[in-house]
């Protein structure tokens, strides 16, 4: 897959700005004006048909006067005047650019093909074009402001750091900018990428991916054209060890759209798109500060101090904020283990007598004037630390100003040493205390709340770390489906969806399609009772509700019976059955809803979940990319609420057999012809001795 090289555009060694002028407002002259401010190394050239000065240099009328080829040009111009500067660019030699204005494809019409113009001229030529209508690009390290973010209107100088961000919106990308400054840290990269006519989403990312300096990658999204490609950029960043940290917003139409199947109501775009950035260890946040909060945390947490579990220990100055810390830990999916006996003895000797040695650790606001205290505190934080289901620790200090910067000096210290990531919340600092902080590379949360919200986000993400990686190249099952599915067919009933998993190797419950009663009782009495008996028709597909369903039938007059009451009820609701199917009862087991289906952007999906008449109403369900091998099946089946830990009265059930049936029919429908379609298999019975299908559903849906 070919990503574009923005190198030049995230580290030029000269730059040309066209439409400079001195006028005021001008977002050229600028642009002109911040380069020189921030001490961009490399020539700067203002370029402008008027000629004159801009900011004090000489501005040349045309590219092909100034004395070499720029690296990258900047176009403050009206849009209708981009696709002449482009030609003359690459007359010149020079293949990047940055489009300011508006206008183009946003906007549709005229607009929306200027662009589609512009887009093609880019690619014969090889441009790499940023935008149109794009904030730019700010690099802080050269550094190089191909950017008018405002910002930047004030400052006189750029924090660098380790985190990076692409976005969707020049607002958005600029107010985490701004936010990461304040907080004292500072971004490596900003790429506002407008209307990504040429250079997309994923070709930034995948660029920052592999940037040597860049440790955290930050997104705001709104919609990808080319969903392989996108996958493929996020597992560079997997590859790499750079968790990305993403807004997704926008609405969307379900993709599961097949709503004659539980799976259209179970697994919409955005649990799509969920699965699909879990599975890639992608932390999805739902606001700015939420967003900065988290790249902040990572900054100041190495890798191998991600936790891997949800125990956070807790220190505070005042038992107030421990058992609130202790409900918002519930609220973000952490818990508070109880400290064992050895650690409660550990802690007592290093305490005041009114602290409390436990978790929540109150420490008691006494702790704080007293120095023989504080210096007991070091090793008192360690005792806490070492227990084993303590993943974490948040150290919120209350509000207190007494010994602030001793306190911040044991703070600091335990963050040095502790081998487990640790967060503070220090709700309104002393002035200079969050500076002081920042200078060691420490974020500070003045609530404690946001401090907790991120633990939760850094665990979850160190879940996903310890999940299994797909087998590579696994590779569709071979399968002929136009032996089974006759061209045009949109509904595909039970009978025929048991006779295409029976080919492709997967368990079904004995059964038979029955077109008289006699045919019914002698397929009942071949499978042997109790049997269940469906009426199928594609012109119904949740049975249950309609009435066309009879369980637990133990005789040969109760078959008879059931044939002629689904018939009479078909009759009742108008429908034409295709026959009744007779299928041996499936007894016992946890049942499980097992469901392929293909998303259109990202392609073939597996999902499983909770089965049976509940499914919709118990939600609970999780999706993968197809094709799974069966390691990767069994853990998506230890991640349900319901199923994670299934047992029986022997004692628990094994999720591996589970794993190969969700892997081979997951292969199975990657290899299916259509563009859209569901094969949902609801439920199957998962046993001790395995699992079984006792329903089936294709919906092809080819709109």
């Amino acid at each position: 897959m070919t990503f574009a090289d923005v190198s030049g555009l995230l580290y030029p060694s000269s730059i040309a700005v066209i439409g400079a002028s001195d006028r005021p407002g001008n977002l050229g002259g600028d642009t002109v004006e911040r380069l020189l401010r921030f001490g961009f190394p490399g020539p700067v050239w203002a370029v402008n048909p008027s000629g004159g000065t801009v900011r004090g240099l000489t501005c040349h009328r045309s590219l092909a006067e100034l004395p070499q080829a720029p690296t990258s040009v900047v176009m403050a111009i009206p849009a209708p005047a981009i696709i002449d500067a482009v030609r003359d660019c690459v007359a010149r030699g020079t293949r990047n650019g940055v489009a300011f204005a508006g206008g183009m494809g946003e906007g549709g019409g005229e607009g929306r093909q200027l662009q589609e113009e512009l887009a093609a001229l880019c690619r014969r030529t090889g441009f790499n074009l940023c935008g149109p209508n794009c904030v730019g690009i700010i690099n802080t390290v050269t550094p190089a402001i191909s950017s008018f973010a405002t910002v930047l209107h004030e400052l006189q100088s750029l924090r660098a750091g380790p985190i990076s961000m692409v976005t969707q919106s020049g607002g958005i990308g600029t107010s985490a900018f701004s936010l990461v400054q304040q907080a004292g840290f500072g971004f490596r990269h900003l790429i506002s990428g407008g209307n990504e006519a040429v250079i997309t989403f994923a070709d930034y990312l995948y660029a920052l991916a592999r940037d040597e300096g860049t440790r955290i990658i930050a997104g705001y999204l709104e919609g990808v054209e080319d969903g392989p490609k996108f996958v493929r950029a996020l597992a560079e960043a997997h590859a790499q060890g750079k968790p990305v940290v993403l807004i997704k917003a926008g609405a969307t139409a379900a993709s599961a759209r097949a709503a004659r199947a539980h799976t259209g109501a179970l697994v919409g775009e955005d649990r799509v798109f969920d699965a699909v950035l879990q599975e890639m260890g992608v932390i999805r946040v739902g606001s700015i500060e939420e967003l900065v909060d988290v790249c902040l945390a990572l900054a100041a947490t190495p890798a191998d101090k991600i936790p891997r579990g949800p125990g956070v220990g807790v220190v505070t100055f005042g038992g107030g904020n421990g058992v609130l810390a202790a409900d918002q830990c519930a609220r973000h999916g952490l818990t508070t283990p109880v400290l064992d006996a050895e650690r409660r003895d550990g802690l007592r000797p290093l305490l005041l007598a009114v602290a409390s040695a436990a978790n929540p650790m109150d420490l008691t606001p006494s702790t704080a004037f007293r120095a023989e205290s504080l210096a007991k505190l070091p090793a008192a934080m360690d005792v806490l630390a070492s227990q084993t289901d303590i993943q974490s620790l948040v150290l919120v200090v209350g509000g207190l100003s007494v010994r602030e910067r001793e306190i911040s000096a044991v703070f600091t210290d335990f963050w040095r040493r502790c081998p487990k990531a640790v967060v503070v919340a220090w709700p309104a600092p002393p002035t200079g205390t969050v500076a002081r902080f920042a200078e060691h590379g420490i974020a500070v949360f003045e609530e404690p709340d946001r401090a907790l919200r991120v633990l939760g986000r850094l665990a979850a993400y160190g879940a996903t770390l310890a999940w299994p990686r797909r087998e590579a190249g696994l590779a569709p099952l071979p399968f002929d489906w136009a032996a089974h599915v006759r061209p045009g067919e949109s509904v595909v009933s039970e009978d025929r969806c048991h006779a295409i998993m029976r080919a492709a190797g997967l368990p079904v419950a004995a059964g038979a399609l029955a077109q008289d009663e006699g045919a019914a009782l002698h397929t009942a009495e071949a499978i042997g009772l109790p049997v269940v008996m469906k009426g199928i028709t594609p012109q119904v597909t949740h049975r249950a509700a309609a009435g066309l369903l009879a369980v637990d039938l133990r005789s040969a007059q109760e078959v008879a019976e059931a044939f002629r009451r689904l018939q009479e009820r078909a009759a009742e609701i108008g429908v034409t059955l295709d026959g009744v199917y007779v299928q041996a009862m499936a007894r016992g087991g946890a049942e499980l809803l097992v469901s392929v289906f293909r998303d259109p952007l990202f392609g073939t999906m597996v999902s499983v979940g909770s089965g049976g008449g509940m499914a919709e109403q118990l939600d609970d369900v999780v999706t993968a990319r197809a094709p799974v091998d069966p390691r990767v099946a069994a853990a998506m089946l230890r991640r349900l609420r319901r199923f994670g830990g299934a047992a029986d009265a022997q004692g628990p059930l094994d999720p591996e057999k589970v794993g190969d049936f969700v892997a081979l029919l997951s292969r199975l429908g990657a290899g299916a012809p259509w563009r859209r379609f569901t094969f949902e298999v609801n439920p199957i019975k998962w046993r001790r001795d395995g699992v079984v299908a006792v329903d089936g559903l294709l919906v092809v849906d080819e709109s």
